[in-house]
């Protein structure tokens, strides 16, 4: 197989690693994005369907997750108001 090919699925999964690391949930969550959109590539490229459906349903749950830790922070905003 290709060898950039290969490292760029090894970025994906390192930067998944990293995001576990996080002592910020907003800064696991969006780097743990970025890299399930790079292991979600990779996976579709190779061919591996179920993957590719692992990854998106991380990105989903990721995205909904910052949606509501953002609504809850803008609710808390406005009641302070």
């Amino acid at each position: 197989m290709n060898l950039y090919l290969e490292l760029f699925g090894y970025m994906g999964t390192a930067l998944v690693l990293m995001s576990m690391m996080m002592t910020s949930m907003t800064k696991l969550r969006f780097l743990n994005i970025a890299g399930s959109v790079v292991s979600l590539i990779y996976a579709a490229v190779v061919g591996t369907w179920p993957v590719v459906l692992l990854n998106l349903g991380m990105i989903v749950i990721n995205c909904v997750q910052l949606l509501r830790t953002y609504r809850g922070k803008l609710r808390i905003k406005e009641e302070m108001l």
